[in-house]
């Protein structure tokens, strides 16, 4: 018996706390206030992290962590331009890794070794290429060319050895 008598004390006091607060959102009603009280406390959802934009794409220069020299860190570009000119670059492997975001296109020039395109989309995109290099090469000049309204990220690093492609 005395375990039924704490129960049925337990939902009286739920209901007793929960008159009041009825009785206040009716009593507000009632003094026809143009706003509307809510009934329950809605907490609003944190804000949800924005889609992948040209500003996430580029804020971060591209991963070239395999490389054991940076040569190269660029982010949040726009336009065409000349990077640099590398003096020396030691026998071994270039790491070339470029993100773009926007409708065109970008192309990468790697001195006179290799020139290349890269189809750049309204949704971030990334790439990654290795040059392999079998002797030491100088003045070697970076170059972006990019389609108007084309946002781009570009990293170069530079690691000893290479293997050559299958």
């Amino acid at each position: 018996m005395a375990k039924l008598t704490k129960f049925h004390a337990g939902v009286v006091i739920v209901l007793a706390a929960s008159i009041p607060l009825a009785a206040g959102c009716a009593a507000h009603d009632d003094q026809g206030s143009s706003e509307k009280t809510p009934h329950a406390s809605v907490t609003p959802p944190p804000p949800s992290p924005p889609p992948p934009s040209v500003i996430d794409v580029t804020r971060t220069p591209p991963d070239i962590s395999g490389s054991t020299d940076t040569l190269v860190r660029l982010s949040d570009r726009t336009g065409s331009e000349e990077v640099t000119v590398i003096r020396n670059i030691k026998a071994g492997t270039i790491a070339v890794a470029t993100e773009c975001a926007g409708e065109g296109k970008t192309t990468i020039g790697i001195g006179q070794l290799v020139t290349y395109n890269i189809p750049c989309e309204t949704a971030p995109e990334s790439t990654y290429n290795e040059i392999g290099l079998g002797s030491t090469k100088h003045n070697v000049k970076i170059t972006v060319t990019a389609s108007p309204g084309i946002h781009w990220g570009l990293s170069v690093g530079w690691r000893p050895g290479h293997e050559r492609p299958f």
